[in-house]
């Protein structure tokens, strides 16, 4: 036995002691308990033996305490069903006019309407606006050091440019005629698209015009043997952030209305698709949950084919590669 074994055998013993003394007071507690039923205090005593007592008295335990676990169980689920409300109505209010087309439409057009998204957002404006804010402080900061030579500005002003274009390739928006217009929904899609993305365009032409016409020149004409000042660079430089600031925006609300696109293209929580054609149609990617109705047979397969969410409790997402085992739809 090693030095410390006689102290650990003492402090096992302290312990279990500190149980049976647990237990002893317990079982005296519970055993006034039983001479009370028994006896019946405050009257005549009643002939029950006291395991009958006893059986009682555990019974009427087991029902207060049931009564308990109930209540909290009923706290709980409420909460939790309060919750699940509040996440479904903050969802549907972030749905646009287009979430509110029949499912079996949406989800019909979901491959041409996505392809669409990526026509009028095939990368990042919104970043690549901010980067050609970047570009011209940049180019403001290096014509401020009179140490850096002129030709780095002008590769710097040709590289603003060449970034702008590449902006600047959107797609033609086609507008439908009037009488038309929101009864297609493909048409109704583009139009969702395309009044921001005019916008953007418009902005960025008139920009490509003053780097052109204004900004550019001036860098040009700027003196190669010193720099006692700008020119006016500085000013037109200004102009040219401001614009593109505006710029930004526009892109923001192109970016917020490619992103009501897609969830009226993916997002079919509680949608009718019981009158659906599904075959044939890309569904990976789809959200749904239990309250999606779905077309005969197909319930069964879209749940094989399907992984939880893990943005929302109860939101399944329809995947590449299917699982090995049926995905209930309140996972």
């Amino acid at each position: 036995m090693t030095p410390d074994g006689p102290r650990a055998q003492r402090q096992g013993d302290c312990r279990a002691d500190g149980v049976d003394a647990l237990l002893a007071a317990a079982h005296d507690q519970l055993g006034i308990a039983v001479t009370d039923r028994v006896n019946a205090r405050g009257g005549p005593p009643e002939l029950r033996t006291p395991d009958l007592a006893l059986d009682r008295l555990l019974a009427s335990s087991h029902r207060s305490l049931g009564h308990g676990v109930g209540r909290r169980l009923s706290r709980e689920a409420s909460a939790a069903l309060a919750q699940r409300h509040s996440a479904h109505r903050a969802r549907m209010g972030a749905k646009g006019s287009l979430s509110r087309r029949p499912a079996a439409v949406r989800v019909k057009y979901r491959e041409d309407a996505l392809r669409m998204v990526h026509l009028y957002w095939p990368f990042d404006l919104a970043e690549a606006m901010h980067e050609a804010i970047r570009m011209v402080q940049d180019l403001c900061d290096l014509l401020g050091d009179a140490g850096q030579p002129l030709g780095d500005a002008l590769v710097m002003v040709t590289r603003l440019r060449d970034h702008l274009e590449r902006v600047s390739q959107l797609p033609e928006p086609h507008r439908p005629p009037m009488s038309l217009t929101g009864l297609d929904y493909l048409d109704a899609v583009e139009s969702v698209l395309a009044d921001p993305a005019e916008r953007l365009a418009g902005g960025l032409h008139a920009i490509r015009e003053l780097l052109d016409e204004e900004f550019a020149p001036t860098v040009a004409a700027l003196d190669p043997g010193g720099r006692p000042y700008l020119f006016g660079v500085d000013a037109v430089a200004q102009d040219l952030i401001d614009d593109l600031a505006v710029a930004c925006e526009e892109a923001d609300m192109l970016a917020r209305a490619v992103a009501e696109v897609e969830r009226a293209s993916n997002d079919f929580v509680g949608a009718d698709l019981s009158g659906a054609k599904l075959d044939g149609v890309l569904l990976e990617g789809i959200l749904w949950d239990a309250t999606t109705l779905w077309p005969a047979q197909w319930e069964t397969r879209v749940r094989h084919a399907s992984l939880p969410c893990g943005e929302e409790e109860g939101i399944l997402i329809v995947a590449a590669e299917g699982s090995d085992s049926v995905v209930p739809a309140e996972a």
